[in-house]
């Protein structure tokens, strides 16, 4: 395996972290503690819920990993619950998907932006 396919996140490079622990423990390579969501809706917010859970079941703490979400002008205006339950909102473009969560330039721009890994 390549440098480049181990995401920017490996466990030389990772800050001391329970999340770096777990990883290093069971064989892997690249350790994420914040993940974007280009999606919104009721997508994002079972990913939310359900990354929560395991991260609190496993390491005791639900915010064991941090939420980055993708927010338009129409889903902040309606409060959406995604970005109630993420730790930080990057508002995009509105419209079709082709201007926000289909737009892959705009997905890796956001996560390098924000150090999602």
């Amino acid at each position: 395996m390549t440098t480049e396919d181990l995401g920017g996140n490996t466990i030389d490079t990772a800050t001391n972290h329970k999340v770096r622990d777990f990883v290093k423990d069971h064989g892997g390579h690249t350790v994420i503690t914040r993940v974007l969501i280009a999606n919104n809706g009721i997508a994002a917010v079972k990913e939310i819920r359900s990354v929560r859970q395991w991260a609190y079941a496993t390491f005791g703490d639900e915010r064991a990993i941090e939420f980055v979400v993708m927010a338009t002008p129409e889903d902040l205006k309606v409060n959406a619950e995604y970005i109630r339950m993420a730790d930080q909102y990057v508002e995009v473009p509105g419209g079709t998907n082709n201007n926000n969560y289909a737009n892959v330039e705009l997905i890796v721009d956001v996560a390098e932006r924000t150090g999602a890994h």
